[in-house]
């Protein structure tokens, strides 16, 4: 287990504790999920790869969703909600996948649809058209396991796989084509990877891609000039993966989601649904913005 990860479960823990053991009644700022892998424990290490859950994790947490009166939104609902279109239930969550492996629809989606719950993915199009970017080629002692052992649970989603899901109410947006970090990258860089995915995207589900969420999300993996690069493209709806949860009304800004790791029991989970992680998002966002202070400044993107 990361010891950053034990340092937050812990410290997360002591602090629920002082605050309370029973979320209080009432309207809650709706919680965005992040996930991105649902894969089974390999029988030769019994560990899943980082940033997978198992799908006993994702049926349990899927499942107390539903039991904590949480309704599960589309990226259409949530956008409008940011709109003033529509109104929310006072308990909402939107449940994300990045990247688009195969494992999406072979293990969560018919998890989800058992439960009833909405899913959501946002997809790398280098990926799903065949062209594994780098990002994804560094394999841990685990992943090896993992990619022998469920070799299917390990390939691309296809356009047909990704059309039957959106066909039947399957929320999908837009990964960035390369998995690069926005925040390294000049106006004209960001502007190259977007029309070659869009492109792509298009093709396969016959409609442009209107939200976007962020390759790696932390602080530093994107700028305001890249939002408005990305603006300039068609994109309404920017996500990180920064710890917290983002009040609608300030939705014009990239809205925070929260990441679910392979250490998340089921308390871990309930926290981080109920607000008990925004603060480690915070403390993470001011330890940023000392460290960047101190750091000579980068060249602002070109926009020409």
């Amino acid at each position: 287990m990361r010891p950053s990860v034990v340092l937050a479960k812990l410290a997360t823990g002591a602090v629920w504790r002082l605050k309370t053991r029973t979320p209080r009644d009432g309207r809650l700022v709706p919680v965005v999920l992040c996930y991105h892998r649902v894969l089974p424990r390999s029988a030769k290490t019994r560990q899943v790869p980082e940033y997978s859950v198992t799908p006993k994790q994702f049926t349990e947490q899927m499942t107390l969703l539903n039991e904590e009166g949480f309704t599960t939104l589309s990226l259409e609902d949530y956008y409008e909600a940011t709109q003033g279109r529509r109104e929310l239930p006072d308990r909402t969550a939107l449940v994300t996948f990045d990247d688009g492996f195969a494992d999406n629809y072979l293990e969560a989606w018919p998890i989800a649809r058992r439960i009833g719950v909405n899913l959501n993915l946002f997809i790398c199009t280098a990926l799903v058209s065949g062209n594994t970017p780098q990002a994804f080629q560094n394999y841990s002692v685990v992943d090896q396991h993992s990619r022998e052992e469920f070799p299917r649970h390990w390939q691309p989603l296809t356009c047909n796989q990704l059309r039957e899901m959106a066909t039947a109410g399957v929320g999908i947006g837009f990964h960035s084509h390369n998995h690069l970090n926005l925040g390294t990258l000049t106006s004209a860089e960001i502007t190259l990877d977007t029309s070659t995915g869009v492109t792509i995207f298009q093709q396969c589900l016959q409609r442009a891609p209107q939200f976007f969420a962020f390759p790696y999300g932390h602080f530093g993996s994107y700028s305001q000039e890249a939002v408005e690069v990305l603006s300039d493209n068609g994109f309404e709806m920017f996500f990180s993966t920064e710890l917290g949860r983002t009040q609608l009304g300030n939705a014009d800004q990239v809205i925070s989601r929260i990441v679910i790791h392979p250490e998340d029991n089921i308390n871990s989970f309930r926290r981080k649904l109920f607000g008990g992680y925004d603060w480690v998002g915070r403390v993470r966002r001011r330890v940023y913005a000392i460290r960047s202070s101190f750091r000579k400044p980068p060249n602002r993107l070109s926009r020409a």
